[in-house]
Order: structure tokens, then sequence, then C-alpha cells
């Protein structure tokens, strides 16, 4: 077998998956009771906690736990919609966004939020000039990706966190969903991050939203006691114990990782560009986890097919886009919408070997031929 669609998900590691099963026999008792058992349990969850906000430069009582990235960009979309909506009504998103996001905003633009979408360069950055025009007194949040779910393409939310500072009502969050363990990002300024572990290789069902500036926001879920007044519900301490060794392995290996990786990618490229019926839609400054090409003149579906039969995985688009729908990524910096109908998104990680790559090529090229 072959897997290459690890921007989907990625299989839990061993260590993950033992930290999980141990926390799940050691800590028997709710973490919100007072007696000694559930007390130790709250320590543990406050240690990864702790560790989290240091990496985010914020305190362990700004980590809201979450099902999944889904949940926490829908937490703070709406949340923070309700609770600013008399100081203005202009949410602001990219065209690349997940539908996790785009789902809420056109969800608050039926109930009369003006939501402006900011187009992409042809690299596949948003637009700067135009969000700077976009953005005004009004706007009370701007949701951007970190990293394009179906390009890799890095959005320079740094840049971006400072142009929202200027406005007062405005906050800034960032779906850093793809790039956590993936690359080395700026998050300084920034005030909510969401991200779930089952992309760098922890458990699924499970999330983080960062409200790194202790923002108040309406919450989704009430009732209940938690780790925060934002999310109710009790707290699954071996769930985020196992988030917390896939958080310590993603980041602690990141450089190894990524050279690695970048390797990879470089001798895929190279390969894929002699193709003259492969046309590569991620920018060379992409994240290296991620190839994104278009075939010409081929049945996309079909080849998908046929390499499923030869025990090889890879996506079209991103797992949670609508069934035959274009790539909006590649719609986006393309302006084709016969390229982005016919797209394959490659994705690699640390796991996937030379010998993967290169049988993956023959085949490819095949089927092709």
């Amino acid at each position: 077998m072959i897997y290459l669609d690890y921007a989907a998900n990625t299989p839990v590691d061993d260590e993950v998956l033992d930290s999980f099963v141990l926390a799940t026999r050691k800590y028997i008792a709710n973490p919100n009771s007072s007696h000694p058992l559930g007390k130790l349990a709250k320590e543990a969850i406050d240690k990864v906690s702790d560790d989290i906000a240091k990496y985010f430069n914020t305190e362990k009582e700004n980590i809201i736990y979450t099902s999944g990235s889904s949940e926490s960009n829908n937490l703070v979309i709406k949340g923070i919609a309700d609770i600013r909506k008399n100081f203005g009504n202009k949410i602001i998103i990219s065209a690349v966004e997940h539908s996790s996001v785009v789902a809420p905003c056109n969800y608050l633009a039926n109930l009369g939020y003006n939501v402006s979408v900011i187009p992409l360069t042809k690299d596949g950055i948003i637009d700067l000039d135009i969000l700077e025009k976009e953005l005004d007194d009004k706007t009370i949040l701007v949701s951007i990706c970190a990293v394009d779910s179906e390009l890799g393409t890095i959005q320079p939310i740094n840049k971006i966190s400072k142009m929202v500072k200027k406005y007062p009502n405005a906050v800034f969050h960032t779906d850093a969903t793809q790039a956590i363990g993936k690359i080395d990002a700026d998050y300084s300024g920034i005030d909510f991050i969401s991200f779930g572990p089952h992309k760098f290789f922890g458990l699924n069902g499970f999330g983080v939203l960062i409200n790194a500036n202790n923002l108040k926001i309406t919450p989704l879920i009430h009732g209940g006691k938690s780790t925060t007044i934002y999310r109710s519900g009790t707290p699954v301490t071996a769930n985020v114990i196992a988030l917390g060794c896939a958080f310590n392995l993603a980041i602690t290996k990141l450089k190894d990782r990524y050279d690695y990786i970048s390797k990879l990618n470089k001798k895929l490229r190279d390969e894929l560009e002699k193709l003259d019926y492969v046309h590569i839609n991620s920018p060379v400054m992409a994240m290296p986890n991620t190839i994104n090409i278009s075939l010409i003149n081929k049945n996309t579906k079909s080849i998908i097919e046929e390499l499923g039969k030869h025990e090889i995985y890879l996506s079209t688009t991103t797992a949670c886009a609508l069934g035959n729908m274009p790539s909006k990524s590649v719609l986006a910096i393309t302006g084709d919408e016969l390229l982005a109908s016919n797209t394959i998104r490659i994705s690699i990680s640390h796991l996937t070997t030379i010998d993967e790559i290169n049988e993956f090529l023959r085949v490819f090229k095949k089927i092709c031929d």
C-alpha cells in the first residue's frame, strides 16, 4: 500500500496511541471532581494545556478543547459575530478557506452579516492590497488559513495580523490545521488559532481553539463544567494527553521531517514537470507536504480509481469538498475551470519513502499513457 493522502488524515503514531491507552486506564475520574483522583486528572490536563500555551505565548486558561477543527472554526466565527454585532457586521475570509469556515460565514450572511471574500494572486497568496481596501471600522472578524489545504500555499498570516490590528473592533483568526507540525509559522499577534491533531499523527475527533488574548466569544455549547467557559462538556483526559504527545512529537521533529519531505517534494516535482499532460498548480514556495496537479486531456476520476486498484491512495481535492465540484483553490489562481475540475492532490509525510515515490510515478505514468 502507498498512502499519499496525509493532508486529509494521518495514521495515529504508536507513541500517541500508547499514551492514550495508558491515560485511559490511569485517569479514570472526572477532572471536574473535587476528590484526589479528579484532581490528578485535572493536573494532567493542565500540564498539556500549559505546554501548548507556552508554544503560542498565551495562558493555559486560553486553550479550548473541541471535537475538531470544524467545531473550533464554527465556535470562533459564530461566537465573535454574535458578541461583536454591535460593533459591526463585516467578516472577511479568503477564497480558499475550508468548508468549516465558509459554511458558518454563509449562515451569517443569511442573517444579514456582510461577508467579503478576498481573491488570491497567481502565486496562491491572498491579495493583500484588496484586503487592505476591504478592512474598515465595521470589520469584526478576519479569518485566513495559515496553509491552503489544496495547494499547500503558505499565507502571510503575520503580515495580515498587523493589518487587522489597525482596526480595534476586528479580531484575526487563522485555521492552522494544515500548518501545525509541518511548517514553523509565527503566530504572534493572532487572536484565535484552530487545529486538529489528526493532521499530525494524533487522534481523530478532537480539536483545539487557542483564544490567545482571552477575548469574549459566545459559546456554541452551553451547560456542564469544562476547562473553559467558552465550550461546555466534560474534558476527556486521555484525548488531551494524546494531543499533548502528538503535539510534542510534531514540534520537536518538525525540522528533520521538513527537510526530508522537501527532498521527496523535489523528486516528485522534477519528475512531474517532465510530463506534458501534467500542470503543477502548487507554487514552488508552497509547503513541501502537498503537490497539487491538474491533468490535461485525462480522466482524473478514472486515474484515481486505477491507482486505487494498485493500492495507491490519493485525493482529487480536499476531503471535505463537495463531490464533483472544481477545486476552488486551483480555480482561484488559474481562472481555468477545466484545470480546476481535473486536479489531483498528492500529500506526503515523513513516513513516505523514496521507493513509494518511484513506484507511484511508475504506475501513474503507465496508467496515464
